[in-house]
């Protein structure tokens, strides 16, 4: 009985303490310094947005907040395990390297890295360029292409280079440098919590059918049905203009009976431009022709030669010049068109997603707390609280403690 106690009291204990250590674990994120944004905004932003930002406090108090939430985010996703990741692992090296290698050259903006140089540390470090260009082909939509292989080498391995001598010169070691890191680390953290809440949130088909069943305008094979049956009344003979009138998605030609007037080539959507340019005057497309806006019928009334352009009449025109023409006439053509819209039916499954992604963060924000001062300074040249009292409360000029609750 009494080893039975023991055993009790020894699992509660270690139950205890490990639930102890955990209430004492507080983030890096769990507080946005002062301090840590006044060396922020002066390493980062351009001068004229650091004027900006001293002269309004209500645009310093939105960067606040922006940064809060980022703070709150990259909480959540420590609570997630995704600082763990390798994903964010080998996104935060390569964050770093780009970071340390626009310092060395911000500090030194006349060294030219030679092709030799670059060269050489590709030599010497060709698998770790092969495992960074595999991450890359690995998050990229498109297959990457030899010429793309080829300049990710160079800007790889000029990166790689440059950061080395930033180290070599203690740039990684200066306190700037650390929070520059810091607030990259945040973003990346809340990119990738936003990115996990888009995976998780995924519509079931169940969610799916659902919601088509309530919402018919978004099922695709009904917006083609819809589309394909106009298509056929069409070309049965029915009035184009008339169907247009009441069946058009497109507000601008709807009422003129689809009327989109004279056009040459560059000014519509490829798909559309490419089906409409090859009829003939008079003809209308047998298929439905689909662009990024859904599903057109059109008909082609009129085709012609637009009529070149004036003389351009140079300046200051000379004995013996002769005015430059532009180019010779293009070929337009005077089109009307039918349009389903297919925004919803394509677009609805990604909106619901995003509606429950920020559902989400937005709880985020609430059940992971920022601490955060009210205001910090922003140095910069020239400009003087003094003149104005009261109303620049980040400008540069004598240091102040703006929230004496808050450590700098």
């Amino acid at each position: 009985m009494k080893r039975k106690t023991l055993l009790f009291i020894l699992l509660v204990t270690g139950f205890v303490g490990a639930q102890s250590c955990k209430s004492l674990f507080k983030s890096d994120y769990a507080e946005l310094k002062a301090a840590d944004l006044t060396t922020f905004v002066e390493s980062r932003f351009p001068e004229m947005y650091k004027r900006q930002l001293a002269q309004s406090e209500m645009i310093r108090k939105q960067l606040i907040d922006n940064f809060k939430r980022s703070f709150a985010f990259a909480q959540a996703a420590e609570n997630a395990g995704l600082h763990k990741s390798d994903e964010f692992k080998k996104r935060l090296d390569i964050g770093v390297e780009q970071l340390l290698a626009t310092k060395y050259t911000e500090r030194n903006p006349d060294v030219v890295i030679s092709k030799e140089e670059w060269e050489a540390y590709y030599a010497s470090h060709k698998d770790q360029f092969d495992a960074h260009l595999k991450f890359i082909a690995a998050n990229s939509k498109q297959p990457i292409t030899d010429e793309q292989k080829e300049r990710q080498r160079e800007i790889w391995s000029q990166t790689k280079t440059r950061a080395e001598k930033a180290r070599q010169a203690g740039l990684d070691k200066e306190s700037g440098f650390a929070v520059l890191v810091k607030f990259g680390k945040a973003d990346l953290l809340a990119n990738l919590y936003a990115k996990s809440l888009e995976e998780k949130n995924k519509l079931s088909d169940d969610e799916k059918k659902k919601y088509l069943a309530e919402h018919p305008a978004a099922d695709p094979d009904k917006v083609k049905e819809k589309a394909q049956g106009l298509l056929e009344r069409v070309k049965k003979g029915e009035s184009f203009e008339k169907i247009a009138g009441e069946f058009s998605d497109d507000p601008g030609s709807k009422g003129k009976g689809g009327d989109l007037g004279w056009f040459g080539k560059g000014i519509m959507d490829p798909a559309f431009e490419s089906a409409a340019f090859a009829l003939q005057k008079g003809q209308t497309t047998g298929e439905l022709v689909k662009s990024r806006f859904g599903y057109h019928i059109i008909r082609v009334d009129d085709r012609r030669k637009a009529p070149p352009n004036a003389p351009a009449t140079p300046k200051n025109e000379g004995p013996g010049q002769t005015p430059e023409r532009n180019q010779e006439p293009k070929e337009e053509i005077h089109a009307r068109h039918i349009l389903i819209d297919t925004t919803e039916s394509e677009q609805f499954e990604s909106r619901l997603i995003q509606d429950k992604v920020k559902r989400e963060l937005e709880d985020a924000t609430l059940k992971y707390t920022v601490a955060a001062p009210t205001d910090f300074i922003i140095k910069v040249t020239g400009l003087d609280r003094n003149h104005n009292p009261g109303a620049l409360g980040g400008q540069g000029g004598s240091m102040r403690e703006i929230n004496p609750g808050v450590s700098k």
